[in-house]
């Protein structure tokens, strides 16, 4: 089961969220979402992570916003990371977009995980471009989410 809504709390301001059941256990999803060498294989959207994922780091992430372009937007972030639960970084992007990024893994039944994957993003051009982006950061989302659910559910079923 997943879910996605988009919010548009102003005209430049749009809240995202996705939520996912995974049938793996919170630390088998923690481990792919921080096996940043194999994004390429399975992640959609955000299709490589360049650094850790630790407190404090510095990453560069690639995105395809589009999938029907060949574009990729590169961004670096300084996340923050709550070990083996969420991640998530707050930073101006292209056209001063502001986004509040989120990941997070929960438990909520023995050996399955609730992923949730949510963004706010405002400001610069959101007034603008805000309802096709969150609509579009929605989709991709909601992308990502299936190929985690697969590759954790890949890796749970292997050991």
């Amino acid at each position: 089961m997943d879910s996605a809504t988009t919010e548009k709390v102003s005209q430049a301001h749009h809240k995202i969220h996705t939520d996912i059941i995974i049938d793996a256990a919170p630390d088998v999803v923690w481990s792919v979402l921080t096996d940043t060498g194999n994004y390429s294989n399975w992640a959609a959207f955000l299709v490589d992570i360049k650094g850790e994922i630790s407190d404090g780091a510095q990453i560069t992430t690639v995105f395809q916003v589009d999938p029907t372009k060949e574009k990729l937007t590169i961004i670096d972030h300084k996340i923050t990371v709550a070990d083996g639960e969420e991640f998530y970084w707050a930073e101006k992007g292209p056209g001063g977009i502001r986004d509040n990024h989120h990941f997070k893994a929960e438990p909520v039944a023995e050996g399955k995980t609730r992923f949730i994957h949510t963004d706010e993003i405002m400001g610069g051009l959101t007034w603008l471009m805000g309802d096709r982006l969150a609509r579009m950061y929605r989709d991709g989302y909601q992308a990502f989410n299936r190929g985690l659910k697969a590759e954790a559910e890949r890796r749970a079923r292997a050991s």
